[in-house]
């Protein structure tokens, strides 16, 4: 049965999930890979270098969250659930992502449109710090769906990292066409186009019949992947906005007061955003929202309340809102 994160080298080289809110530290990021069999074991010193690139340069982000989890130290837990998705680096800094406790966001794109992960692997257990969960029905997006995907991996002690057994997978020839000839293969005396003129240079060829056609189109590979642990938040469903910023230019100026004074007392234009415009967060709209924004500009008044200076959610419940996330943010 194909076991999980294909995924990884296939980009290449290539309990229910939380809402945003306080951050969930049972995750964990992957970190490394390592080919050490299969077709592609031969070339294992060529390829090696350029996956662990991606990871070291934040290329890949695949993160996993152990979900329904009792056993905090997960060493034996007999039943766990485990998401997994693509994540965002929160500070934008990838020299700190391994580090242990380095805070992701879930990549919108691994949810569905409530929220909910797209790929859950269960029934899971662990056992002695080795995880089993699945089968899954991995989607790796273009249509290319892994049915039956078993999630496998060793823990240790406290859930700092995590390690998968080798992995079988096949890799298709079209990825390796798509990856430029590095250097010095792109060159005299060899000038190749592809990394799979490359690879046939070292004798490695195809030999995998992915479609059954009778045709060998894929690599055969078996790697091991290695992840840390971090902590996760899910993205908020609340429109996001900047408080104080009506005419969505993503700042605040003296346009703004204006704007809004318009809207109050001549007919103006309706504010797009009327959190954003509410800027003493009191649930209404009043003059004080406009006498706010010009005494912080020119009187050395005090700022909006958060969020301001950036995007967020309210944290007021009143009775404005915003209908949808404005442009700027």
């Amino acid at each position: 049965m194909t076991r999980f994160l294909a995924l990884t080298l296939l980009l290449l080289l290539l309990s229910t999930p939380l809402s945003a809110g306080e951050p969930i530290e049972t995750a964990f990021v992957a970190s490394a890979v390592e080919i050490v069999g299969g077709e592609l074991g031969a070339v294992a010193d060529l390829l090696n270098p350029v996956l662990q690139d991606q990871f070291d340069t934040g290329g890949i982000r695949n993160l996993l969250e152990i979900q329904d989890l009792d056993d905090l130290s997960m060493q034996n837990d007999p039943e766990v659930a485990v998401a997994a998705f693509p994540g965002i680096d929160q500070d934008g800094d990838p020299s700190n992502d391994f580090d242990g406790d380095n805070l992701f966001q879930v990549d919108p794109l691994g949810l569905n449109a409530d929220g909910q992960p797209l790929t859950v692997f269960t029934p899971g257990s662990i056992t002695a710090g080795l995880l089993i969960a699945g089968p899954a029905d991995l989607d790796l997006g273009g249509g290319l769906v892994i049915p039956g995907t078993i999630l496998e991996g060793n823990i240790t002690v406290g859930g700092s990292s995590l390690t998968t057994p080798p992995i079988a997978a096949a890799i298709p020839v079209a990825v390796f066409d798509a990856i430029p000839a590095p250097a010095p293969f792109d060159g005299f005396p060899f000038n190749y186009d592809t990394l799979t003129q490359v690879l046939g240079f070292f004798g490695v060829n195809p030999d995998v019949d992915i479609d059954g056609d009778g045709v060998m189109d894929a690599f055969s590979v078996e790697f091991v992947l290695a992840f840390v642990s971090c902590q996760i938040i899910y993205p908020s469903s609340e429109p996001q906005f900047m408080r104080g910023d009506i005419n969505d230019d993503a700042t605040m100026d003296l346009s703004d007061g204006i704007n809004l004074l318009a809207y109050l007392f001549t007919g103006g234009t309706e504010p797009g955003c009327f959190d954003g415009a509410d800027t003493n967060d009191d649930g209404a709209l009043n003059l004080a929202d406009a006498i706010l924004i010009l005494s912080h500009l020119f009187t050395g008044g005090p700022p909006p309340v958060e969020p301001y200076n950036g995007c967020g959610s309210d944290p007021t419940a009143d009775s404005l809102d915003c209908a949808t996330t404005p442009g700027s943010c």
